[in-house]
Parts: structure tokens; C-alpha cells; sequence
């Protein structure tokens, strides 16, 4: 593995409502004492108020200050702190306190090993791909946000299907009614898009990308792959209000039929540190049962 520079300062994101996340916490941060790391948690209620409070540091401080990220959580916390940290070059170390954990690497009962030979700078990152979404109206920028494992566009609490016209680099390439359409990256082939129906892609592939359409009412409407480097256009042609895009499964934006939705390669990406003992197969005979009899 490659040799990194070293590991002083250390930022730590979990979920505050989780309470048994407390124990393995405070066992965490004295072991990076012990070891003189300067360890930095958010500022949040729930942490100012508890034995944390001496760790919690300004926004700027916790997202820019740290050399390494740890995630303790399941998919979804891993999810929200890419988020916070995309673009900043930190790598990120995941503990899996979730079901499926594919994106946090190393268990609960091993990870301090690992961790160990992270804080000596013994690690390999793979870098993930970030797309953003852009929602137009009218040829006018509403909004804009980051992704690294999906944006769903969808029908919300309507019954009635949507019409969905796809255009990539401005090329007319289809238009049909169903349910949304999910547009992911190689990361996040196994979430959604893979419940509906789409490829699995190796998560460090950054050339391509991957639209998945949502229960078509046209057979022919099929997942497709594209470049990375192409820039996909959505347009929802029915005349709906309050239909939804949403962002890695955790924010939604509203948007109205006619609005228009572009999806790119950012600037922006990921750093995730691997696991060294195991490969992408194994995450899959782990995680979805492959292999089993």
C-alpha cells in the first residue's frame, strides 16, 4: 500500500440520535489519544451538552482542519458526510454500524487494526465519482447540489405516471411515462437503481455513469451507461406540481412540470480509504449473498 503523510488531526461524524454509538465513541477517542491525534466532533446540541462537548469545533474548523475523516454509521451517515466533506480532499475511513455497509468498510470488531496502520499512513484511497444536479426553470438556475450515490426523480405521493424526455449533450434521446428515473453513479449501482432492475459498475470507476428508468410504461425503456463526461438533460414534460428530486436519499427538492434537470461530472470528489484485505467480490459475497448456496 501506498505511504501517506501522517495523521494529526482527525474529524468525527455519527449519528447524534444514535445512543449506542456512545461506547464505541469514547473507546475511539482515547485511542486517538493515545496516540496524540487531535480529534474534532460537530457542533450539535446533542454532543455540546454531553462528556463530548470538549471535542465539538466550528464548521470551517471540522470540515477543513482534519487530515483523515472517520464515519461511524451505516450507508446513510457515510452518505451525509461525503457530502459535508466532497472536495476537500480528505480521505475517509468508514466503521459499519449499519445493515449493509457498503460504503462504511471495516467492522466494528476490526476496524482499530486498520486503523492503526491508517494513522501511520499505511492506506490506499480509491477516488468515486461526483455528479451534480442542477434544477432549471424557465432557463434559470433554482438550485444545485452534489451527489455520490443517486438523484431520483419522481412522481412523490402523485398515483398518475410522469413524462420524462432525455437528452444527452443536447441529443434528443428519448421521452416515456412511468414512475421517475433514477440517475447514479458507479457507487451507488447497488442501491435503488439496482432494486429497479440496473447493472452493478465497480465503484471506482469514474468514466461513466448510469440512468435507470422507474417501473417505464414502455418495454423498450431500458438502463443505459453513458460517459461521464456527457452532460444528461431531464425534462418533465407533464404538468405536475410538487414532484420531487432527491439527493443520495436524504434531500429532497421540489420540483414543477416543464422544470429541467442537468446532471454533470463535478469538480468535486471522494476519497475513501479501502479495505486491504478485501476486494469488490468479497463486499458483494458479504453484502448480497453471492457465492451462497
Amino acid at each position: 500500500m501506498a505511504r501517506n503523510a501522517m495523521i494529526d488531526k482527525i474529524s468525527i461524524n455519527f449519528r447524534p440520535d444514535d445512543s449506542n454509538a456512545v461506547p464505541f465513541l469514547r473507546n475511539l477517542i482515547n485511542f486517538l489519544q493515545s496516540r496524540k491525534i487531535t480529534v474534532y466532533l460537530p457542533e450539535d446540541d446533542s454532543i455540546i451538552n454531553n462528556e463530548f462537548r470538549g471535542y465539538a469545533v466550528d464548521h470551517d474548523t471540522y470540515v477543513q482542519g482534519a487530515d483523515l475523516i472517520i464515519v461511524i454509521g451505516g450507508d446513510g451517515t457515510f452518505l451525509r458526510t461525503a457530502r459535508l466533506f466532497c472536495g476537500t480532499g480528505k480521505p475517509i475511513f468508514g466503521v459499519n454500524r449499519g445493515r449493509l455497509g457498503f460504503l462504511t468498510k471495516f467492522n466494528p470488531d476490526e476496524y482499530s487494526k486498520y486503523l492503526k496502520q491508517v494513522l501511520d499512513g499505511d492506506f490506499t484511497c480509491a477516488e468515486h465519482l461526483v455528479l451534480e444536479a442542477v434544477v432549471l426553470r424557465n432557463r434559470t438556475e433554482m438550485q444545485k447540489a452534489c451527489f455520490l450515490n443517486d438523484a431520483v426523480i419522481h412522481k412523490g405521493s402523485l398515483s398518475r405516471p410522469i413524462r420524462i424526455k432525455l437528452e444527452i449533450d443536447g441529443n434528443f434521446v428519448s421521452s416515456y411515462a412511468g414512475d421517475g428515473l433514477i440517475v447514479s453513479t458507479p457507487t451507488g449501482s447497488t442501491a435503488y437503481s439496482l432494486s429497479a432492475g440496473g447493472p452493478i459498475i465497480f465503484p471506482n470507476e469514474t468514466n461513466i455513469y448510469l440512468l435507470t428508468p422507474i417501473c417505464p410504461h414502455s418495454l423498450t425503456m431500458r438502463p443505459m451507461i453513458i460517459s461521464s463526461s456527457s452532460v444528461f438533460g431531464a425534462r418533465i414534460e407533464s404538468e405536475y406540481d410538487n414532484l420531487l428530486l432527491t439527493i443520495d436519499g436524504q434531500e429532497a427538492i421540489e420540483i414543477d412540470g416543464r422544470d429541467e434537470i442537468l446532471i454533470r461530472k463535478s469538480k468535486k470528489n471522494i476519497k475513501i480509504i479501502i479495505h486491504p484485505e478485501k476486494n469488490y467480490f468479497s463486499i458483494l459475497h458479504e453484502k448480497l449473498g453471492w457465492g451462497r448456496d
